[in-house]
């Protein structure tokens, strides 16, 4: 048998495949596999810490 797949559709139209990499930008594993809390929380303090920079360049 045949498994039917719908497609996920916004405003009329076919969704586009999600820009995600496989790959963690911080600790270089793949994001499939295991807990990424401190992967994430290093990212979210290191884009506080640019955004803070580029205000303070203003």
């Amino acid at each position: 048998m045949i498994a039917l797949r719908r497609t996920t559709k916004i405003r009329g139209a076919p969704m586009r495949p999600l820009d995600l990499q496989t790959i963690c930008d911080q600790c270089q594993r793949s994001r499939a596999h295991g807990n990424h809390d401190k992967c994430s929380k290093a990212r979210q303090a290191e884009m506080a810490e640019l955004r803070a920079r580029e205000k303070n360049h203003e």
